[in-house]
């Protein structure tokens, strides 16, 4: 899918992108699309088991409140080699004012800055990257 700027740019060519056949997972709550998008990769990767993404969320203690560390750590989990590039190392204080976020912001900050810290250690990559694009609901 391109956006009207993408559009407005050089058409993509062949080689520019790769298109590849990931199942639809829909989301349950207005909450889960990270973990819609975790079962999307998953099932495409051929290992999606539903009870055993339930124990890694139980494992995992991830709740309502799932933050993009939460995600990296959930892929880990499963053996998928990825990269998770950001903007900020730890919780951006600009989220605490969102709606989203504001009811558990204090004690999830903690909890999300942990994550970042002991990401290396845990075999979680992580990287500061400029210009990452962040889709908000």
């Amino acid at each position: 899918m391109r956006t009207e700027a993408e559009a407005a740019g050089p058409p993509l060519e062949p080689g520019d992108f790769v298109q590849l056949p990931v199942p639809i997972v829909q989301q349950l709550y207005h909450w889960d699309c990270g973990l819609a998008c975790s079962r999307m990769v998953l099932r495409y990767l051929g290992q999606l088991d539903d009870g055993e993404f339930e124990n890694a969320l139980q494992e995992l203690r991830l709740t309502r409140s799932i933050w993009t560390i939460d995600l990296a750590y959930l892929m880990r989990h499963f053996g998928v080699r990825h990269r998770f590039c950001t903007q900020t190392l730890g919780v951006d204080k600009g989220y605490k004012n969102q709606s989203f976020y504001r009811k558990h912001f204090d004690t999830e900050e903690t909890r999300v800055n942990q994550l970042f810290a002991q990401a290396k250690a845990c075999k979680v990559l992580v990287e500061k990257c400029r210009n990452v694009q962040h889709q908000h609901h």
